[in-house]
């Protein structure tokens, strides 16, 4: 019966039956190019994904991933909004993960690694330079809207030449409020938990009990709620996990999915918002780890700016909401391209910003609580002898 177990649990953390291509209906053919950038020591790479016979109507389009640390992969459904007349689709793996990752030493080596400077006013910068784009966006996915805040609010007025708009997809722009989120009793995500599973979450967190089968098997289950809702993962998303660097997401974002303890624990630029003159489009899930409140703040401070919410998502939208998150996104860069020749962006309201309290009881089923009450037992299990192969659950499981 343990045997049966141990092999459940491991086909329902590490198999993966789906690419990320079949999760997009409308595609194209597409080319890519691959390239390397060395800043300060470590070659970066990148990939830049055209159409290779769509017309092109619209500007490149940078993505920033996650983590931090979390590798481009996850975000690659993306690339087909170059069937949507976007020049091209550029992604790239931050410094210190995926196919940037540095020499074999230690992260003390490297100590720009674990500074914010370094990927918004130096990595960045650079790469636009290398690339020499013109009327570019930026998509920040999770850490990557951290990132491209810190970049529009920062960085010199020449760096921002050519920057047209932002898509932050899963944002936030205070660290504490993303926190009591997470617990807030009407539309929080660990707030909408049966209040023993809330306990133990409490208890083994207080304890610094991360790496306790317990708490792995939890925060496994609870991905598949909060984080991707398309579960068995699809590949791309289980490549990010096989490139994550976690000495550095660790380090940035501290060893809990649901809280901020790291370099990132005191990120707040809610009060700047206002600053940010390009048009930014806010896109979250209705299951999302970013709650309504985190969101609608952002969207309440910044200038020029509309909020879609994607039905069906957890966290990352491009994969549990593929289809949508193309169109929502296409239609938005759209119109940022028609604000250049009429001279006067014209934002939508996607009514999609709803005042409901956040983490319905739709969003915890029935079956998915036996699932969590099973999966939990298992984790029993787990500490009897019974272990997933490879990385830890809690190093699996880790987008924030």
């Amino acid at each position: 019966m343990r045997k049966i177990l141990c092999f459940s649990f491991t086909l329902f953390c590490s198999a993966t039956f789906w690419t990320c291509d079949e999760v997009v209906s409308e595609q194209c053919e597409l080319t890519v190019h691959k390239g390397q950038v060395a800043i300060q020591s470590i070659p970066v790479t990148y990939w830049r994904y055209r159409a290779r016979s769509s017309p092109v109507h619209l500007g490149p389009l940078v993505a920033l991933h996650g983590g931090p640390s979390w590798p481009h992969n996850y975000l690659l459904p993306l690339k087909y909004l170059a069937c949507h007349g976007v020049s091209e689709v550029i992604f790239y793996d931050q410094a210190g993960c995926g196919e940037s990752a540095p020499p074999k030493r230690s992260l003390k080596d490297f100590p720009h690694l674990l500074d914010t400077k370094y990927y918004s006013q130096i990595e960045l910068p650079e790469l636009l330079r290398h690339w020499n784009l013109d009327d570019y966006h930026l998509l920040g996915h999770s850490w990557g809207t951290i990132l491209a805040q810190l970049f529009v609010l920062n960085a010199p007025t020449e760096s921002l030449k050519g920057l047209a708009s932002m898509v932050l997809a899963g944002p936030l722009s205070d660290s504490q409020s993303y926190i009591r989120a997470q617990w807030d009793k009407d539309e929080g995500n660990l707030g909408s938990l049966p209040p023993f599973v809330q306990g133990r979450i409490q208890q083994l967190e207080a304890a610094h009990r991360y790496n306790s089968a317990e708490y792995e098997t939890i925060s496994a289950v609870l991905t598949t709620f909060f984080t991707l809702r398309t579960a068995p993962a699809p590949d791309c998303f289980v490549q990010s996990n096989a490139g994550m660097n976690r000495d550095i997401y660790v380090a940035m974002q501290g060893a809990s999915e649901f809280t901020m303890s790291g370099v990132l624990a005191d990120f707040n630029v809610t009060g700047r918002l206002h600053e940010i003159e390009v048009p930014v489009l806010l896109t979250s899930g209705r299951f999302d780890t970013m709650r309504p409140s985190v969101v609608r703040r952002m969207h309440q401070e910044l200038r020029y700016s509309e909020w879609k919410m994607f039905p069906h998502s957890g966290h990352v939208s491009m994969i549990d909401d593929a289809d949508e998150t193309l169109r929502v996104v296409a239609d938005f860069l759209g119109r940022v391209h028609m604000a250049n020749v009429t001279g006067q962006f014209v934002s939508k309201d996607w009514d999609e910003a709803p005042d409901f309290p956040g983490f319905t009881a739709t969003s915890c089923t029935s079956s998915s609580w036996l699932l969590m009450i099973s999966t939990l037992l298992l984790g029993v299990l787990l500490g009897s002898g019974c272990s997933a192969p490879g990385k830890s659950q809690e190093e699996y499981m880790r987008l924030e």
